[in-house]
């Protein structure tokens, strides 16, 4: 015992010498200055845009980056059906210019969000997006949301101008917003002086958030430095520790390791096993375990549900009473009992529309995807396949089935083949989002 103390007091000193030594090289790291942050453009070369505006659109570029200092590591993104780097983060401005000449539009989408994501993974310690785009996504697998959050934690700004005959503007400003960035206007209706300004301001801004973020991580070390410096022993202490044996730190570390491992066994051991209607791991490592009616409908993806109903006729849309929740049994008639029903619902999210909500019948699927007639509920979403996803009843409730779609079908973030539903399980499908509920409805 005498030997353990001996080595955790050794521990908190060498921790503290450490510390102390992260705060040093901290303090005297010099502080990032605008001209060193990295620059990207990120650039549309997708079929939206014309040779000719292509070719403006470059020759602009190439003008607003002649304000930059000459030491600003810049880099050159295209994208279309994909992103590509032409030039990385790191290259220099001859480099870029060279390389805007050969740029032609391509492709039959436009992966804005992917590209901006794939730019922004690129600047880990921060940086500049000048994107120059109509606005207008296609196909993409991540989100604004996802864009914005990347973008927010590796120190980004999005400095957007507009390119194009269709404009979204709008989409264009929120980029900018969500990043505190900028969004400047039209190519043809602004100076690029104004355009080179506002990529500096940018860039100075970025430089500053990051030395306040290094600063403030370094009085988190600070913080950190006494207090395990307050820790040691008495003077005698160190003189004792000296004659300790080099090997017992390793040992020490190995015994903890084994403890920890033999814990995690035992609780995997003791631990009872999952009794209930959840099969959803299961049936991924084992699909002969679907129930037939699971199976039938993943085997059968193109099966017409109710090909004699309109379609307005095969989705139950639900507007939901909240007085139901309110009539509960025994209030304050005795005589009358109210008899609550459980019904499940979907909720169905896409951008930019409002929530709906669908019944869940016993006894039939429900089916979505963008193919009319033959899904339950048809979306125009082009990152959902002709037929995507089933939400199928069986014996236990129901369960989600993927119907081998191209991008696949997400269960609480993870993706799956088939999975039991319980109330709350989020699905994500394509940029659909749906959530299943459970509610109690009063018939009585």
């Amino acid at each position: 015992m005498r030997r353990l103390i001996e080595v955790s007091v050794a521990f908190r000193r060498h921790a503290a010498v450490i510390s102390v030594v992260l705060l040093t090289v901290s303090a005297l790291a010099p502080a990032i200055s605008a001209e060193e942050v990295p620059v990207v453009v990120a650039i549309d070369t997708s079929r939206s845009l014309s040779p000719s505006e292509l070719a403006s659109m470059t020759s602009n570029v190439g003008d607003i980056l002649a304000g930059l200092p000459l030491d600003t590591p810049i880099g050159l993104l295209a994208f279309d059906d994909s992103p590509e780097w032409i030039v990385e983060p790191s290259g220099t401005r001859e480099a870029v210019e060279s390389a805007l000449a050969d740029l032609k539009p391509a492709g039959n989408f436009t992966l804005l969000n992917d590209a901006l994501f794939t730019a922004a993974r690129k600047l880990p310690d921060g940086g500049v997006i000048l994107l120059l785009t109509d606005g207008r996504d296609e196909n993409s697998a991540t989100t604004v949301k996802d864009v914005a959050g990347l973008c927010r934690t590796n120190h980004i700004r999005i400095v957007a101008l507009g390119a194009g005959r269709r404009i979204d503007e709008r989409a264009l400003r929120r980029l900018a917003l969500l990043t505190d960035g900028v969004h400047l206007g039209n190519t043809g209706a602004i100076e690029l002086t104004t355009v080179t300004q506002g990529l500096t301001e940018a860039a100075r801004a970025t430089a500053s958030e990051i030395e306040a973020a290094r600063v403030t991580q370094s009085h988190r070390q600070g913080v950190e430095v006494p207090m395990a410096a307050t820790q040691q022993s008495p003077s005698s202490a160190p003189q004792e520790i000296s004659s300790a044996p080099w090997w017992l730190l390793p040992l020490l570390l190995v015994l903890i390791v084994a403890v920890l491992a033999a814990l995690v066994m035992l609780w995997r051991w003791r631990r009872p096993v999952q009794s209930g209607p959840d099969k959803s791991g299961e049936w991924e490592t084992n699909p002969s375990l679907l129930p037939d009616e699971l199976s039938a409908s993943a085997k059968e993806p193109t099966v017409d549900l109710a090909p004699a109903l309109p379609m307005d006729e095969r989705a139950d849309e639900l507007i939901l009473d909240p007085s139901a929740f309110e009539r509960l049994p025994f209030d304050g008639d005795l005589d009358t009992t109210s008899i609550l029903d459980e019904q499940h619902i979907l909720n169905v999210m896409e951008p930019g529309m409002e929530i709906r909500s669908f019944r869940l019948r016993q006894d039939r699927a429900f089916a979505v995807g963008r193919a009319p007639r033959v899904n339950t509920l048809k979306l125009d979403s082009k990152a959902l396949s002709s037929q995507h996803f089933k939400i199928v009843p069986h014996e236990d409730g129901f369960a989600a089935v993927d119907l081998d779609s191209t991008n696949g079908t997400l269960v609480n973030g993870r993706r799956i083949r088939a999975h039991h539903l319980e109330a709350g399980d989020k699905i994500q499908a394509g940029d659909v989002e749906f959530e299943f509920k459970v509610i109690l409805k009063t018939l009585l």
